[in-house]
């Protein structure tokens, strides 16, 4: 995780990774990017942006990493509907990978 993105001990909501901490302008400065690169990344199916009540967009921790891997792609020259399948697999291979570590250290335990 980018070291700006790390959550300060004393926002305990923002140790949640899902938790919608930040404003789109703050979001947009912690990763170096136009409010525009987050709306089109949410047009795109990057991420769904949470709303608050006043119907301003809210992003989380996850959101800014999905936007950040999203912006190293597009700057690399790939299109925004490219980038967003790419990070998909991306995260989804990385889920796969903890399942399975997870099971290899259930089967130790177990003797398997």
């Amino acid at each position: 995780m980018a070291d700006h993105l790390r959550p300060h001990r004393d926002t305990p909501g923002l140790v949640d990774a899902d938790f919608p901490g930040y404003a789109m302008g703050s979001a947009a400065k912690a990763i170096g990017v136009t409010p525009a690169f987050l709306r089109a990344a949410e047009s795109a199916g990057l991420f769904e942006a949470h709303r608050s009540e006043g119907g301003h967009r809210r992003y989380t921790r996850d959101d800014l990493e999905r936007a950040d891997r999203a912006r190293q792609l597009v700057d690399d020259g790939l299109p925004m509907e490219a980038v967003v399948r790419i990070v998909y697999l991306e995260y989804q291979l990385a889920a796969a990978q903890a399942l399975i570590e997870q099971l290899q250290q259930s089967d130790e335990s177990t003797g398997l």
